[in-house]
């Protein structure tokens, strides 16, 4: 008996890593700046002030973005690193905030908040929430390209236009994936920033 005890000590300890209790959560606590504006769609000016706009710091919380077809749902944080990205949609910070007219850039995990996705049409409606005001967007096409295929989009660009990205294929067992489902959409509703 004496003999087997370091073996039974090290299944019992690895069993017990095996087999926990309670499901460990990975989850980083991110913060938040987000509320939902206390008027609908149709009841908001066609101008904001960026003088009421608090822009957010890498890592924070500034909206959400739904599509009713497809339930999609997800929290938007400006910042798009795995912590991020763990937690719902992340932004990448060389692209712009919802009214500005510019380029808004926006990346999900194909298992997650973005899985969706997969069952994105042109047409499909888009509303993207902020603490400053609430904006649509409409697809108008999606393209399947590869991650480093810069002609994607441009960050230069002068319209207001949201752009979303996932992997692709959405297969959980496609090994690497070195493909990326664009979705592009343009803005139909929703105030514009001023000065």
């Amino acid at each position: 008996m004496l003999a087997i005890a370091p073996y039974y000590s090290m299944i019992k300890n690895v069993s017990s890593l095996v087999m926990v209790q309670n499901t460990p959560t990975f989850h980083t606590q991110l913060d938040s700046i987000y509320k939902k504006p206390p008027i609908d769609l149709d009841q908001q000016p066609d101008t904001v002030s960026t003088d009421v706009i608090t822009w957010p710091k890498y890592g924070e919380q500034y909206g959400e973005i739904t599509c009713d077809r497809i339930q999609l749902n997800a929290p938007v944080y400006f910042g798009d690193n795995n912590d991020i990205l763990r937690e719902g949609a992340g932004q990448y910070i060389g692209s712009f905030l919802p009214g500005y007219n510019r380029l808004i850039l926006l990346a999900g995990h194909n298992t997650t908040c973005f899985k969706p996705l997969q069952n994105v049409a042109a047409g499909d409606i888009f509303t993207f929430t902020t603490s400053y005001g609430i904006y649509q967007y409409e697809v108008t096409e999606t393209r399947i390209a590869d991650r480093n295929d810069s002609s994607a989009y441009d960050l230069l660009m002068e319209e207001e236009q949201l752009i979303m990205y996932t992997c692709y294929p959405f297969e959980t067992l496609a090994g690497t994936k070195t493909d990326r489902l664009f979705v592009y959409a343009k803005k139909i509703a929703g105030p514009t920033v001023v000065d």
